[in-house]
């Protein structure tokens, strides 16, 4: 069983370089072309996916229809992964607030079991989601083959925090680790046991975004 993990196509606040969050900010048609252009590519290599899971924000489900051609009524929707809360900080700049809040995306592990700060959903609260997310993934293993795929729709942080989980990686790796618009991540799941799969050729034309 072959889980396919990817964020979802650009906005006009990732152009404006905005913070996004939890705010439903619809794809432009930039984020269009790149959803239609990831479902190209996915057809390319003749996948396709026996159920899609998705975030409940907008972007993310449109960016999936896209991909798909499959009607947003077939979707199932999972509040575990929604992107994470950004609080005040939603819609506010990136740049300058990365700047001024330096510490609490450069070293997101001094931010576990702490009160949230200007309402920034916590690390502990996003990672932990993600990780019951993985394991009900795992306990769907049974009512699929081996060959057969889903896709997972999510955002950017939120996407990082999946990863963490999977690769089994650190905290203070979470704002290292790069996601662009419409990149595809892939994991075998065998037995329970995860693997990751290399799909560089899914991602030749992605190009970066802010979460």
């Amino acid at each position: 069983m072959y889980w396919y993990f990817v964020r979802h196509g650009e906005t006009k606040w990732n152009k404006e370089r905005l913070f996004q969050g939890a705010t439903d900010v619809p794809l432009d048609d930039s984020g269009r072309n790149q959803a239609l252009e990831a479902g190209d590519r996915i057809k390319a290599k003749g996948i396709t996916f026996k159920k899609v899971y998705t975030s409940p924000l907008d972007r993310a489900i449109e960016t999936a229809e896209l991909i798909t051609g499959t009607p947003r009524s077939e979707f199932v929707v999972d509040q575990r992964i929604k992107e994470m809360f950004f609080g005040e900080l939603e819609g506010t700049d990136y740049d300058i607030v990365k700047a001024r809040e330096k510490d609490l995306f450069e070293e997101p592990q001094r931010y576990v079991n702490c009160e949230p700060i200007k309402g920034v959903e916590t690390y502990d609260s996003i990672v932990g989601r993600a990780g019951d997310f993985i394991s009900f993934l795992k306990e769907k293993e049974k009512e699929f083959g081996p060959d057969d795929n889903i896709l997972v729709q999510t955002h950017g942080a939120c996407m990082r925090a999946l990863l963490i989980n999977l690769r089994g990686c650190s905290l203070s790796d979470f704002w290292k680790i790069k996601v662009g618009n419409c990149e595809f991540f892939c994991f075998e799941c065998k037995g329970g046991e995860l693997s990751e799969v290399d799909v560089a050729e899914l991602n030749e034309s992605v190009a970066g975004g802010l979460v």
